[in-house]
């Protein structure tokens, strides 16, 4: 050490070195109110009534309505999951590096991309979920196919957009860990009301077609209307996170001042690249795949299993799936009480991993009467608890790093959309062949076995990525570095009145 010390608070970070921090630079904690907080929540939803119908009715819309192969409605299923992949990083890239025209600055660079992915979303979405205008009955089925494959990468690239820019908003909208922790969970919330709303639409829907009791071609219309309802909803209800959501502004010196806290181990500037150095971003990456896969796995041959291998009607379709998400709606809610709050999220975790292989196991029996209604409490519990901890764990891991934010998330729903996308080709390509409109026994025990040991083997490979964290705290990086004389420079260059544009009452 030099004789003459520098002035500010010196941090020990390991033996034999020091880091410097300036004292009037640090970054106090930041937080929004409680009806903001509510109005970020819903600025997922239109998101999730599309997510709703895709992963729950898409497949089963594919073979049953359309009558296409099970390989080929698979293919586009993996087309659609491989382009959000694929499109979730690249966004999260382009939203952290502000890349739009300077006039987006007004509205922030993440609602920027999330006003951009819900046009196209809007665009997009109603053609899904509908028949071929060019197609004859004489006409090639792949022709059909392929009519279906660029309104679906289009709507997975703003459904993306969407995704990554909303949870990026988290750690910028607040720094304290228990409001981001509601924020979450209001945001899945919202998510458990968005798919009530698609079961609730399809039980009417389906209620009103009679003469059948299974789902098949004349049933067409009734996803049509449902598709243009979660357009009419989603972009009544996106306005109104537009309307009271406000984006932190100057966000280069939030991120800055993100970076320089007075905790030593968050010192370090997370450029996008960095995070390949941490071995917690891949471990955190394989257990959120592991919760998606799982929840998406259940959500999608849910429908399957209830009519093929439990035999109930198609009203069937919506009510378990409602009855399942009242139960996550539940425990979204008892997620954001203080008590719970204050529970550690790898408890919690554990806690949706018992839940969950609990509902496996139980699949592999007959279920009558009410059984059927308890396995769909079982999976919406499991689901809730994974889906709001995993993202928990997620913004811990980012902690105050919310210059690179965008692009973890946009990592961890890579790995997610990727993982779905190849397991639902994989699933499709084994299933067996038969008359989609009539049961048949080998799709009944299919079905059965899918349900139970897909879902089953991610959540115990989610389970030993658990015990690899249990050890360390997650969001901790020991990789500091001293600061260097152009950002000290900068640091001191921000006057102590720049505090109100980056704290929200």
């Amino acid at each position: 050490m030099n004789e003459e010390e520098p002035e500010g608070d010196v941090i020990q970070v390991r033996p034999c070195e020091e880091l410097v921090v300036p004292r009037r630079n640090v970054r106090p904690d930041h937080d929004i109110s409680f009806y903001r907080k509510i109005a970020y929540g819903v600025g997922h939803f239109y998101n999730d009534l599309c997510a709703s119908m895709w992963f729950t009715y898409l497949m089963i819309y594919m073979e049953k309505v359309l009558k296409l192969q099970s390989s080929r409605a698979g293919m586009l299923m993996l087309i659609g999951q491989v382009t959000d992949a694929i499109s979730t990083p690249l966004v999260g890239i382009f939203s952290d590096s502000s890349i739009l025209p300077s006039w987006f600055d007004k509205i922030g660079r993440r609602i920027s991309w999330h006003l951009i992915g819900t046009i196209l979303v809007s665009i997009s979405f109603p053609m899904i979920f509908n028949r071929c205008f060019l197609c004859r009955s004489d006409t090639s089925e792949w022709y059909e196919v392929l009519w279906f494959v660029p309104f679906i990468m289009v709507f997975q690239f703003g459904w993306a957009s969407v995704q990554i820019s909303h949870l990026a908003l988290i750690p910028e909208l607040s720094s304290v860990p228990s409001s981001r922790a509601t924020m979450n969970s209001l945001r899945y919330a919202f998510t458990v009301i968005a798919n009530l709303s698609v079961f609730f639409a399809l039980a009417w829907l389906l209620s009103e077609s009679t003469g059948h009791s299974t789902i098949g071609p004349w049933d067409l219309s009734h996803f049509r209307i449902a598709g243009w309802l979660v357009v009419i909803l989603g972009i009544t209800v996106s306005f109104v996170f537009y309307a009271f959501t406000r984006e932190p502004t100057n966000q280069r010196r939030i991120s800055r001042l993100n970076s320089f806290s007075s905790d030593a181990s968050e010192l370090a500037r997370m450029h996008w690249t960095s995070w390949f150095g941490h071995i917690q971003f891949y471990q955190i990456a394989l257990l959120y795949m592991l919760s998606r896969l799982y929840i998406n796995i259940s959500q999608v041959y849910f429908p399957f299993y209830i009519t093929m291998t439990q035999n109930y009607e198609k009203t069937y379709v919506a009510i378990l799936p409602m009855v399942s998400y009242l139960s996550s709606f539940s425990v979204s809610m008892i997620n954001s009480t203080p008590l719970v709050s204050k529970l550690s999220k790898k408890i919690l975790y554990t806690i949706g991993l018992a839940a969950g292989l609990m509902s496996c196991a139980t699949m592999l029996l007959d279920l009558p009467g009410w059984r059927i209604y308890g396995l769909a409490v079982g999976i919406g519990i499991a689901q809730a608890i994974l889906l709001i901890t995993s993202l928990s764990i997620t913004a811990d891991l980012i902690n105050k790093n919310t210059e690179s934010g965008a692009f973890v998330y946009g990592a961890m729903s890579f790995f997610d959309k990727l993982s779905n996308g190849i397991a639902y080709q994989i699933i499709e390509l084994w299933t067996p062949t038969y008359d989609a409109l009539k049961p048949h026994q080998a799709s009944a025990i299919f079905y059965r076995r899918v349900m139970v040991f897909v879902p089953g083997t991610c959540l115990v490979l989610a389970f030993l990525v658990l015990l690899s964290l249990a050890p360390f705290t997650i969001g901790e990086r020991r990789r500091a570095r001293p600061v260097r004389d152009d950002e000290q420079a900068i640091l001191d260059d921000q006057d102590d009145d720049a505090y109100p544009e980056i704290t929200s009452a």
